[in-house]
């Protein structure tokens, strides 16, 4: 956030006096880079004139950064304390506001410890948080910022509140980060400013979870977050559906006449909803229900088919939907939108002729496929005809039409929030063991890049044979063990004699992050322990969770700390799965998480282009809360949970 710049005033302007010991001061030249002015004399000193005063304040009004840090350069070698330490802090501020934030930490390293006084440290602390955050050091920007109710001056309380706002954010504390937002708005001067702020605000709510939402909406909250609030549980119980979204928001504005969303931003939501809703006549799904695939496409379809005839019904025959929810699909009806099922080809020639078929029949929307050689193909198009839903990912490095979206149960989703949850924790210091395969690798490559990204260190990995039972050889070296054992060798070999000795674990990591399925996962939390690891917090992604799970089975995954979709763990009231579960009473147990996909991939739907236009918004379903990239990726963000006496429990998150 640049912060506004204040109206200048010819009272503020400081008439300071020649220092006759005055420290020479390192300088910015033109590129904002410092050299250092060796020599300066007493003499050399002279007082500010009010035209350079005035000069510096004109450059910073004007937005002109680095001019700017330039001028209070200057102005400091000729001032005398306090106002020397003044232009100092306006000059690092100046190079902040430039977005030189590599320059800033140089910069107070290159002064004399009496350069900046007392009066201004808080200031200083404020601007080295905002450059550690900059470059991603999330935690050591948080750990720096002063008390905010410390800061003075509303510029740098501002800039304060805005670091912290962006920091809670990244280790997942969404509605405290929306609540220091709409601090700042107090700050704000000019439109462009105010909407920005209120765009962050939306995407902070965004990320709350429905559960959490409700909670907070229960308990006393100020009239502006309840605003916020409510606005925006609007936006998701009418999954910005204009004719379901109209009357909500007009009853929101008889109660929140003057709410600062009230001006502008819920009419624009309003107008946005028109705009963007994706309402196609005729869709084409695509998958192919032969050979390897026929399993995961049967489970897929069958979601699709369960959400599509439930708002198709609850559009048409009340009495119908309530059949549906009755466990009872009479697929003998006629639609408003209609549906073509076409049992796609793999091979990358006829699925183009399929697909062209298809928009020819009408198709004003495609759904699939779900081979990535396939997506990639379609990547590859000069143009997409009609938007197409893919159901899986292609080549991330490749640009593609704005018409294809890609949608997944990508497991890098997972890797990158285990990442964050584990650093939220406190964690810093992470081993990774992941299978001898590629999904292995993808894991944690995924997982590696996260937590670096935030500030966390991963200082050791290894890989297991995935076909085999026996992990110890890998966990070991991964513990560190054999060291520890090689030093009993060298004890006894010097003492001559047998010693008695319990090996010693690694003491430089704080966590496990684990890459396994649940065969895998049973397997390796019993030998960590074994290996003298159980005290070491376990990591793992969904995958160590089996959809027909056993208590008993599952016993030896207690303790470990794993992220899932909330179709998994928070489904006790959920009344699509209860109706799935009576409609594929088999298949759903067993592909469970293809049936929520399914549902997801047509509920979607409606929103796609909105999300990829706000790539900071999201929507809660069945798969976890799905935001979309301005490539057309669909991104999930999932639940926390761990296993308690064989059975998975839902944690609360650090937004809970």
């Amino acid at each position: 956030m640049k912060l506004p710049c204040l109206k200048l005033l010819s009272t503020a302007i400081l008439i300071v006096t020649i220092s006759a010991c005055q420290t020479p001061n390192p300088t910015l030249n033109e590129t904002g880079t410092q050299t250092t002015e060796i020599g300066a004399s007493p003499d050399a000193l002279l007082t500010p004139t009010e035209e350079e005063i005035l000069s510096a304040f004109e450059l910073e009004s004007n937005q002109y950064w680095l001019d700017a840090a330039l001028a209070y350069q200057a102005l400091s070698i000729k001032s005398n304390q306090p106002e020397k330490s003044s232009f100092l802090i306006k000059s690092a501020l100046m190079l902040y506001e430039a977005g030189n934030y590599f320059d800033i930490p140089a910069f107070f390293d290159s002064l004399q410890e009496s350069d900046i006084l007392e009066q201004d440290q808080l200031y200083k602390s404020t601007l080295l948080a905002g450059a550690y955050f900059a470059e991603g050091k999330t935690y050591q920007g948080l750990l720096g910022l002063p008390p905010i109710e410390e800061i003075i001056d509303w510029r740098y309380k501002a800039l304060a509140l805005n670091i912290r706002s962006k920091g809670v954010l990244v280790i997942g504390k969404p509605k405290e980060s929306a609540e220091l937002r709409m601090q700042i708005s107090g700050y704000l001067k000019t439109q462009a400013e105010i909407e920005q702020n209120h765009d962050f605000i939306w995407d902070a709510l965004n990320r709350i979870p429905d559960s959490t939402m409700t909670k907070e909406l229960s308990k006393p909250q100020t009239e502006q977050v309840r605003g916020w609030l409510e606005l925006n549980l609007i936006a998701r119980r009418s999954d910005m559906l204009p004719e379901k979204i109209e009357p909500w928001i007009n009853k929101w504005y008889e109660r929140y006449t003057d709410h600062a969303a009230a001006k502008l931003f819920a009419l624009n939501l309003l107008e946005e909803s028109k705009r963007i809703n994706i309402k196609p006549e005729r869709i084409a799904l695509m998958l192919p229900f032969s050979g390897r695939f026929e399993p995961v496409s049967e489970a897929i379809q069958n979601g699709f088919l369960y959400a599509y005839y439930q708002d198709q019904l609850a559009k048409k025959d009340k009495v119908a939907q309530v059949q549906l929810n009755q466990g009872q699909l009479n697929q003998d009806q006629t639609f408003k939108t209609e549906l073509e099922i076409i049992n796609a080809s793999t091979d990358a020639a006829e699925f183009n002729l399929q697909y062209r078929q298809a928009i020819e029949n009408g198709a004003d929307f495609v759904v699939g496929p779900i081979n990535k050689t396939l997506i990639e193909s379609l990547q590859n198009r000069d143009s997409m005809p009609v938007p197409t839903l893919a159901l899986n990912y292609g080549d991330e490095s490749t640009s593609t039409d704005l018409n294809l979206y890609q949608f997944g149960l990508s497991p890098e989703d997972e890797a990158e929030q285990i990442a964050d949850y584990a650093l939220a924790q406190g964690k810093r210091h992470a081993i990774i063991l992941v299978p001898d395969t590629s999904w292995g690798q993808r894991l944690h490559q995924a997982f590696k890049l996260r937590f670096e990204s935030l500030g966390g260190y991963v200082v050791d990995s290894e890989t297991y044979p995935s076909s085999k039972s026996d992990y110890s050889v890998s966990i070991k070296k991964l513990l560190n063990l054999n060291t520890s054992n090689l030093r009993k060798s060298m004890i006894q070999q010097v003492i001559g004699q047998s010693v008695e000795f319990n090996p010693r674990r690694r003491q430089d990591v704080d966590m496990i992050f684990v890459a396994a399925n649940s065969r895998q996962a049973r397997l390796i939390k019993p030998q960590l322990k074994f290996h003298h690891a159980q005290e070491l917090p376990v990591y793992a992604t969904s995958h160590i969770s089996s959809s027909d799970a056993n208590a008993e089975d599952d016993r030896d995954l207690n303790g470990i700390l794993f992220v899932d979709i909330p179709w998994m763990l928070d489904n006790k009231n959920n009344l699509d799965h209860q109706n799935i579960s009576a409609l594929w009473p088999n298949s759903s147990k067993r592909l469970s998480r293809l049936f929520a996909f399914g549902v997801d991939a047509y509920r979607l739907i409606p929103s796609l282009r909105r999300l990829m236009i706000n790539p900071q918004d999201s929507v809660l379903k069945h798969t976890g809360t799905l935001s979309v990239s301005s490539k057309g990726r669909v991104k999930r963000s999932l639940l926390m949970a761990t296993y308690k006496n064989g059975s998975a429990v839902l944690l609360k998150t650090p937004d809970q």
